[in-house]
């Protein structure tokens, strides 16, 4: 089929390299005599038909923003078959012949959604979390993971002046990959992932032996939604007579501009989107192995064999055992 008209939506929470992927799929889409049409605000644009028109102009200077220009939005409704077909039937009626989506794992579950409807699809893995299993990387990961060690560097620097610990929780929803890459490249003494189970007592072990070894008290790494952080940090500081704290990164993880790892994928992603859709090639989801971009069906895509680095995990507890 001849495409003459793409539309393209961030979609669930936002990520740093979003932006990068819009500039580069206008620029691309333009050159090849495509329109190209932005959805405000994900799914939920695509329900009420908020589409703007782009270009060159409008996309011009946007590569180092975080977040996403064309603004995103939970839409839990999306789930609804209704909702599909009305979103399927605005892009009908809109004469979009194929929409790129960028987001993370709900959001391809979205687009699956709508390539059941007819709706000819590309899904492009943008999440922090990096918990899209198909691909080694995510949109915005690495930023992430930058934002989250400068953090946690500063407060090793005051933990330590202070003799006091810390615990120290970064995000990831489900997925352990921001907590395990920050606590490796910040030299953390203990970790804690949801892809290896920890008791909270077992923890408290964990955190006395290390006490004992090391003669100091330990700068904590852990995933959200294991703890209750500040339960377990009072419950430290009555079981150890050290002082510990707790901070929680939160949401400067997800801002800021991308780091050039992210914008040189962004473009990759990009790029390859467009020319698949300029092969008539649809339903695919894209990633990165190694230093090949490639694509897979987008359904294999929500159910590929779980591969989490196992390796770097048994790297830090290595680098973390003491004779």
């Amino acid at each position: 089929m001849e495409v003459k008209n793409i539309a393209i939506l961030t979609s669930g929470g936002d990520c740093q390299g979003m932006n990068t992927t819009l500039n580069i799929v206008v620029r691309i889409a333009t050159m090849k005599g495509l329109n190209v049409y932005g959805v405000k605000q994900g799914y939920k644009g695509l329900y009420d038909s908020s589409f703007v028109k782009l270009n060159n102009a409008n996309v011009e200077n946007i590569s180092s923003l975080g977040g996403t220009i064309l603004k995103t939005a939970r839409f839990p409704e999306f789930k609804e078959n209704a909702i599909v077909e009305k979103c399927a039937k605005n892009l009908q009626d809109h004469n979009i012949d194929a929409l790129i989506v960028i987001g993370g794992d709900g959001s391809f579950k979205g687009a699956k959604a709508l390539m059941n409807k007819g709706v000819n699809v590309i899904a492009i893995p943008g999440t922090i979390d990096n918990d899209l299993r198909y691909t080694d990387k995510c949109l915005g990961f690495d930023t992430a993971v930058n934002n989250a060690s400068n953090y946690v560097q500063n407060i090793k620097q005051t933990m330590s002046a202070l003799d006091r610990g810390v615990i120290i929780e970064v995000m990831g929803r489900y997925c352990g990959d921001i907590a395990l890459y920050t606590a490796a490249a910040t030299a953390c003494d203990i970790l804690i992932v949801p892809e290896k189970p920890t008791g909270e007592d077992e923890f408290v072990a964990k955190v006395k032996e290390s006490i004992a070894i090391n003669k100091r008290p330990p700068v904590i790494v852990i995933a959200e939604k294991l703890y209750d952080v500040k339960h377990i940090t009072e419950r430290l500081n009555q079981e150890t007579n050290i002082e510990f704290k707790y901070s929680v990164v939160g949401y400067v993880q997800r801002g800021g501009a991308p780091s050039v790892y992210d914008k040189i994928l962004a473009m990759q992603f990009g790029v390859r989107a467009v020319e698949l859709i300029t092969k008539g090639i649809f339903n695919k989801a894209i990633g990165i192995k190694g230093n090949n971009i490639f694509e897979i069906n987008i359904d294999d895509a929500l159910h590929c064999e779980y591969n989490y680095n196992y390796e770097l995990l048994n790297l830090f507890y290595l680098l973390n055992t003491k004779a």
